[in-house]
């Protein structure tokens, strides 16, 4: 299987900057010196990495397939493209953390969780220990119970 040669690859991706650019001109109407500002924010925003992307997967393709791709942007609605791209791009972005923050530090309840490991060896059940390191860090009996519970991830 052939794959598709860099001036036609170089082609299909011409063609869909032109159409996210037709895309974004409609969406945001500027002044005529502003084009060449929102073109170049677009070309070094969140499209670029959809582009290399893109780009990448048309190295696989063969030489024959090009006018399909061609006929297929084409044919395709500005909208639709815009909602392959924003896809794409919203997959890369970075992940938020979510939940509540914790109460204490994570350094405080990673030296909680060793202090519970010392204090067990001294007493007779893990929820004396628990109380204990509790009371020394002034935190609540139920959430020091909670980060014992979950100390696996803290190692993380």
């Amino acid at each position: 299987m052939g794959r598709l040669r860099k001036e036609l690859r170089q082609t299909i991706v011409d063609k869909y900057w032109e159409v996210i650019e037709l895309l974004v001109a409609h969406m945001f109407p500027r002044d005529p010196n502003d084009k060449k500002v929102w073109s170049r924010m677009i070309r070094s925003g969140p499209a670029k990495n959809v582009i290399f992307a893109f780009e990448a997967k048309l190295k696989r393709v063969p030489d024959d397939k090009f006018e399909a791709l061609m006929a297929e942007i084409d044919s395709m609605e500005p909208s639709e493209l815009m909602r392959r791209v924003f896809k794409a791009g919203l997959s890369q972005l970075p992940k938020k953390q979510g939940g509540r923050p914790g109460m204490f530090s994570l350094d405080v309840r990673k030296r909680a969780i060793q202090d519970i490991g010392v204090e067990y060896a001294r007493r007779p059940r893990l929820a004396d220990a628990i109380e204990t390191v509790a009371a020394r860090y002034g935190m609540p009996t139920k959430y020091l119970r909670k980060v014992w519970k979950n100390r696996e991830r803290l190692k993380q």
